[in-house]
């Protein structure tokens, strides 16, 4: 292991600074437009060029399309490369539904089939982006990284980082990051569970069936990432504290398609199916926002959640916090879009954006991404975490 990623994994060498990615589809294409300018600061400060996110950050980590750009991040590709490989694999992947001549949004129809994508295309786009690279292919990384999925057969979250230390990294030691991408990334509906076999920490293999990490509360997975550097059972044991963990949290927007009273009420079981992705996103968001404003000191804009939890800066547990962190995301409402990010946008517009599927809109949400950019400056990145 080089020196570099030895003092990342190092509980001794701080503070430590850590990359959280949401989860949201072909959203993730959003996300890259922060990622952009992140990478631009950091490489003005720095003065170098050739500057990756990987260097930076000592963790990155991410749930499901949050998870694929972590593992790119990790092994140390530049964000333009994983914007190419957004523009390819949205259409490679969501262009291409089992049964085309079945409209898209015929989405009750849709729910008897197994999946509305094939789960064998995006194995090879990641394959193809990601190589051979192992979990704990620490010669191939330039950070350490962690992927949150989903175990369907226990019903259980599985948060897999690369710790030398924790408690199942050797177990898990065989796991190809792309595999791990995979397991992430198969929400129910769209992509069929991932399979793999695992290993108990005696060496036994067994098989387990995994689904999207976003159907859990770790769709943001900050607050399981900062759980994962700190807990000594991963590895990490990272020490909590204010000027210690700074953490860099990136939404995929906050924006769903809302339907009326009447059409919940007479909605038959079936067309519950593509609906349970985004319902427990929303929760996950709101949950995960609650928790980082609460517990750890923000360095960005405290985003109102809702009148109920109102101003949560006036919320204090204890004197010192925990962790601090920055949060950027931008909501997807036509108001928000145009006031905001001076962007115009019609309500049929905004109700394809906010649509995880939608391959056609990841130039625009690269855009959005970057305009939301603009708000996001040095005083983001403290230099007191450098």
């Amino acid at each position: 292991m080089n020196k570099l990623l030895t003092e990342k994994f190092s509980k001794d060498h701080g503070p430590k600074r850590i990359l959280a990615l949401d989860g949201g589809g072909v959203r993730g294409a959003l996300t890259l437009g922060y990622l952009e300018k992140i990478e631009q600061l950091l490489r003005a400060r720095f003065k170098n060029d050739e500057l990756v996110l990987a260097d930076y950050y000592d963790l990155i980590g991410g749930t499901s399309t949050g998870a694929i750009i972590a593992s790119c991040l990790a092994i140390g590709k530049p964000v333009k490369d994983i914007v190419a490989l957004y523009q390819n694999l949205g259409k490679e992947v969501f262009g291409k539904r089992r049964y085309p001549v079945i409209p898209r949004h015929w989405t009750t129809f849709r729910a008897f089939f197994t999946s509305t994508y094939r789960g064998t295309i995006i194995e090879e786009l990641l394959k193809k982006n990601l190589g051979d690279v192992g979990l704990c292919d620490y010669e191939n990384l330039r950070s350490p990284v962690t992927i949150i999925s989903k175990r369907a057969d226990t019903f259980s979250l599985w948060t897999v980082a690369n710790h030398p230390d924790g408690l199942y990294t050797k177990a898990m030691s065989h796991l190809k990051l792309w595999e791990l991408c995979r397991a992430s990334s198969a929400a129910p509906y769209y992509f069929p569970p991932k399979k793999l076999t695992l290993k108990t920490r005696k060496g036994e293999n067994f098989e387990a069936a995994f689904i999207d990490g976003g159907v859990s509360l770790a769709n943001n997975p900050a607050f399981q990432l900062f759980l994962t550097s700190t807990i000594p059972s991963f590895g990490f044991n990272w020490t909590p504290g204010e000027r210690n963990i700074f953490i860099t949290s990136l939404g995929t927007g906050i924006g769903v398609n809302k339907d009326s009273v009447q059409d919940i009420i007479t909605r038959k079981t079936v067309s519950w199916s593509p609906k349970l992705p985004e319902l427990f996103m929303t929760d996950a968001l709101e949950t995960n926002e609650v928790i980082m404003q609460i517990l750890g000191r923000n360095y960005g804009d405290a985003e109102g959640i809702d009148s109920q939890y109102n101003d949560l800066t006036k919320t204090n547990y204890s004197k010192e916090k925990l962790f601090s962190f920055v949060r950027f995301n931008v909501k997807l409402t036509t108001k928000y879009l145009k006031e905001k990010l001076s962007l115009d946008k019609n309500e049929e517009e905004v109700s394809s954006i906010i649509e995880m599927d939608h391959y056609e809109n990841i130039d625009e949400l690269l855009n959005i991404g970057r305009q939301g950019a603009t708000y996001l400056n040095d005083a983001h990145l403290p230099p007191e975490f450098d």
